[in-house]
């Protein structure tokens, strides 16, 4: 478990939006988190990727191939 030290401010605020959302204020920390480190490792994956394209290490095809690829698995 751990304890969280925020201003007033922000504690009214997250009142506020934890009565318009129905959850306490504990489960809407928990949910604003989780969100916000899923998005922290959808970017650093998203850089990763990035820096694998740039370096040459990946390869990448048009849409048209693309589309062609899938029409074909389909027949």
């Amino acid at each position: 478990m751990m304890t969280l030290n925020i201003d007033d401010d922000t504690a009214s605020l997250l009142r506020q939006l934890s009565e318009q959302e129905h959850i306490s204020p504990a489960q809407l920390i928990k949910h604003l988190l989780s969100d916000y480190l899923e998005d922290l490792a959808d970017a650093a994956a998203g850089d990763a990727a990035l820096a694998e394209l740039m370096n040459g290490k990946d390869d990448t095809i048009s849409l048209a191939e693309w589309e062609q690829q899938l029409n074909a698995l389909e027949r």
